[in-house]
């Protein structure tokens, strides 16, 4: 290889890189905006008044748009390319963050959530479309995962800075400046990012659009690694963002404090196993392997805490982390997906998965909640909050197990790697 095509070359790796940096700090800012309305709940609440099931729809709203987005921004993102659907994104989330910093209505405010909701859903899937079409499968799993280890260093990051603000300022004011942020990260996206596979635009035939999803959907491996993803990530959606404290509480006798950080650890686990695994896997072509261990080692985990008695509180904490760790093994299913489809449907198929594992989480946490009603004795606190004991909270977390072992019998059918 002569001196000017080596050059060339490492021009082209390094344009590549910094588009996907780019990309996942849009992925990381999407995090920032999503849990803005749990960091000052307390002054959006006093703000627009609003009742618990009021205040509640500023994050379904969020999570409905961002879901329902899903398979339509896999058409888009494979049309338009990434610089165009991200830029289109993050003005719908600068205008959002704007709208809901200068309202006084509660719908605006609900509007604005569906505004950034629906922004921040191309930005998993713009990152991973990026990695897909700019970098060869060895060096996939370690960007993908960095990504998803950047969004979720963007949650774990943003209450400090943000209570700050809100403490100096106002919460109109700090809500504003992430709006300044995104504006800044915008211009910098105009600037910097450079997508030389980025093709004219092309037209949106529903016919084809169908006929693609159709394909997507019908792929058989697409499918099994969509399950496996919903299933590998399922203990963390549970755990860590709704029954987790809760459960804690009432199975092991620590103060809410302490549990809420002990199921922090599980988000911990996810930033270090989101990019070690997929790299790993790939480094020691390891990829069938390290899904079915990752599958058996959370089966026994989640087991360990659902049904054994972990006395120390420093073990707890360990299991947490090492649950967040192999939920991470999410991103190698993601990697498989692509794999199993085209360049031109790559963004589809990140899309589709993306959508069933959402919703596949959702659907569980409903479940679980019914299963605990269901088991309910009329036990309330002195605020008139249900209150759920230790056995009543295994039998509806057990749902879980269920899933963990159709996650295990599944990876047994993949094929072999290699050796």
């Amino acid at each position: 290889m002569s001196n000017r095509a080596h050059s060339l070359k490492h021009s082209a790796a390094k344009s590549a890189t910094l588009g996907w940096a780019l990309v996942a700090l849009f992925y990381c800012y999407q995090y920032l905006l999503r849990v803005t309305p749990g960091v000052i709940s307390d002054e959006l609440r006093h703000a627009f008044m609003m009742t618990a099931e009021e205040f509640s729809t500023l994050g379904a709203y969020y999570l409905y748009a961002y879901a329902l987005l899903q398979i339509p921004l896999g058409f888009i993102v494979d049309r338009l390319g990434v610089k165009r659907t991200v830029l289109l994104s993050m003005g719908l989330c600068i205008v959002g963050t704007f709208l809901i910093a200068n309202t006084r209505s509660l719908w605006i405010a609900q509007l604005s959530r569906i505004l950034i909701g629906a922004g921040s859903a191309s930005a998993f899937i713009s990152a991973l479309k990026w990695v897909a079409d700019h970098f060869p499968p060895g060096k996939r799993g370690l960007l993908m995962g960095g990504t998803l280890t950047l969004g979720t260093v963007g949650a774990l990051s943003a209450g400090v800075p943000l209570v700050s603000l809100v403490e100096w300022f106002s919460w109109q004011k700090a809500v504003s400046i992430t709006g300044f942020l995104g504006i800044g990260l915008f211009v910098f996206i105009v600037l910097a990012l450079k997508d030389t596979k980025e093709r004219e635009v092309q037209p949106f035939e529903m016919k084809n659009m169908l006929a693609d999803l159709r394909s997507v959907a019908t792929n058989r491996m697409i499918l099994v690694y969509a399950l496996l993803a919903i299933g590998l990530y399922t203990p963390l959606s549970v755990l860590a963002d709704l029954w987790g404290v809760s459960f804690i509480v009432e199975k092991f006798n620590i103060t809410r404090s302490d549990a809420a950080s002990t199921t922090m650890m599980m988000y911990f686990g996810l930033a270090v196993g989101s990019i070690s695994l997929p790299h790993i896997t790939e480094r020691f072509s390891m990829f069938t392997r390290s899904i079915r261990l990752c599958s058996f080692a959370l089966l026994t985990l989640f087991a360990i805490v659902l049904y054994g008695f972990i006395s120390h509180p420093a073990m707890l904490k360990l299991i947490f982390f090492s649950i967040g760790f192999f939920c991470g093994a999410e991103m190698i299913c993601f990697t498989g997906a692509v794999l199993n489809t085209t360049q031109d449907k790559s963004g589809l198929t990140i899309g589709f998965v993306n959508t069933l594992n959402m919703m596949g989480g959702a659907i569980l946490q409903q479940i679980i909640g019914k299963a605990l009603d269901l088991q309910w004795k009329g036990a309330i606190d002195s605020a008139g909050v249900r209150i759920y004991s230790t056995d009543q909270f295994i039998f509806a977390l057990s749902v879980l197990i269920f899933v963990l072992i159709g996650c295990a019998i599944l990876s047994l059918g993949l094929k072999d790697d290699k050796a």
